[in-house]
Protein backbone atom coordinates (compact mmCIF):
# COMPACT_ATOMS: atom_id res chain seq x y z
CA UNK A 1 0.00 0.00 0.00
CA UNK A 2 1.70 3.56 -1.00
CA UNK A 3 0.42 6.58 0.55
CA UNK A 4 -0.02 9.33 -2.00
CA UNK A 5 0.90 13.02 -0.99
CA UNK A 6 -0.75 15.62 -2.77
CA UNK A 7 1.18 18.80 -3.32
CA UNK A 8 -0.39 22.13 -2.78
CA UNK A 9 -0.38 24.60 -5.29
CA UNK A 10 2.22 27.70 -4.88
CA UNK A 11 -0.93 29.91 -4.14
CA UNK A 12 -2.31 27.96 -1.64
CA UNK A 13 1.61 27.06 0.41
CA UNK A 14 1.63 31.25 0.13
CA UNK A 15 -1.54 31.50 2.04
CA UNK A 16 -1.10 28.94 4.30
CA UNK A 17 2.72 30.40 5.06
CA UNK A 18 0.62 33.96 6.09
CA UNK A 19 -1.26 31.99 8.24
CA UNK A 20 0.69 30.03 10.04
CA UNK A 21 2.66 34.04 10.46
CA UNK A 22 -0.48 34.80 11.79
CA UNK A 23 -1.21 31.77 13.87
CA UNK A 24 2.24 31.97 15.15
CA UNK A 25 1.71 35.73 16.66
CA UNK A 26 -1.63 34.42 18.53
CA UNK A 27 0.34 31.80 20.23
CA UNK A 28 0.17 28.70 17.91
CA UNK A 29 3.66 27.65 17.78
CA UNK A 30 2.98 23.80 15.91
CA UNK A 31 2.27 23.39 12.45
CA UNK A 32 1.28 20.38 10.48
CA UNK A 33 -0.22 19.58 7.22
CA UNK A 34 -1.80 16.23 7.06
CA UNK A 35 -4.69 14.62 4.37
CA UNK A 36 -6.01 18.21 3.43
CA UNK A 37 -5.88 19.23 6.68
CA UNK A 38 -3.88 21.89 8.53
CA UNK A 39 -3.10 22.02 12.14
CA UNK A 40 -2.02 24.98 14.29
CA UNK A 41 -1.11 24.01 18.10
CA UNK A 42 -0.21 25.74 20.93
CA UNK A 43 1.67 23.06 23.16
CA UNK A 44 2.27 18.91 22.12
CA UNK A 45 1.51 16.04 24.12
CA UNK A 46 2.03 12.94 24.33
CA UNK A 47 -0.73 9.98 23.76
CA UNK A 48 -0.94 6.26 23.04
CA UNK A 49 0.38 6.75 19.30
CA UNK A 50 2.94 9.41 19.76
CA UNK A 51 2.94 12.77 19.67
CA UNK A 52 -0.20 14.80 19.05
CA UNK A 53 -0.77 18.97 19.34
CA UNK A 54 -2.45 20.29 22.23
CA UNK A 55 -4.97 23.17 22.31
CA UNK A 56 -5.12 23.18 18.85
CA UNK A 57 -7.34 24.44 15.68
CA UNK A 58 -7.42 22.61 12.59
CA UNK A 59 -8.75 23.50 9.20
CA UNK A 60 -9.07 21.71 5.89
CA UNK A 61 -7.55 23.59 3.13
CA UNK A 62 -10.17 22.00 0.25
CA UNK A 63 -13.49 23.29 1.60
CA UNK A 64 -14.72 25.68 4.69
CA UNK A 65 -14.25 23.55 7.37
CA UNK A 66 -12.59 24.35 11.05
CA UNK A 67 -12.38 22.14 14.27
CA UNK A 68 -10.71 23.33 17.49
CA UNK A 69 -10.02 21.98 20.89
CA UNK A 70 -8.96 24.88 23.31
CA UNK A 71 -8.21 24.48 27.06
CA UNK A 72 -6.50 27.69 27.53
CA UNK A 73 -8.45 30.33 28.42
CA UNK A 74 -5.62 32.35 27.08
CA UNK A 75 -6.21 30.71 23.97
CA UNK A 76 -9.63 30.93 24.10
CA UNK A 77 -9.44 34.66 24.44
CA UNK A 78 -7.81 34.70 20.66
CA UNK A 79 -9.79 32.62 18.72
CA UNK A 80 -11.97 35.74 17.41
CA UNK A 81 -8.67 37.35 15.95
CA UNK A 82 -7.88 33.34 14.60
CA UNK A 83 -11.13 32.89 13.03
CA UNK A 84 -10.83 36.02 11.26
CA UNK A 85 -7.51 34.86 9.76
CA UNK A 86 -8.42 31.93 8.59
CA UNK A 87 -11.69 33.13 7.14
CA UNK A 88 -9.41 35.55 5.19
CA UNK A 89 -7.15 32.09 4.05
CA UNK A 90 -10.40 30.69 2.73
CA UNK A 91 -10.76 33.97 1.11
CA UNK A 92 -7.58 34.40 -0.84
CA UNK A 93 -8.15 30.45 -1.86
CA UNK A 94 -11.86 31.45 -3.40
CA UNK A 95 -13.25 28.57 -0.80
CA UNK A 96 -16.58 29.55 1.08
CA UNK A 97 -19.34 28.08 3.16
CA UNK A 98 -20.95 26.85 -0.11
CA UNK A 99 -18.51 24.91 -1.85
Amino acid sequence: MSAETKVLPASTRTNLEALKHHMKKLGFKYYEEMNGWVTFGARLMMNGEGVAPHDCISISVRFMDIYSDLLSFDLISKLPEASHAILDFYEAEGITDED
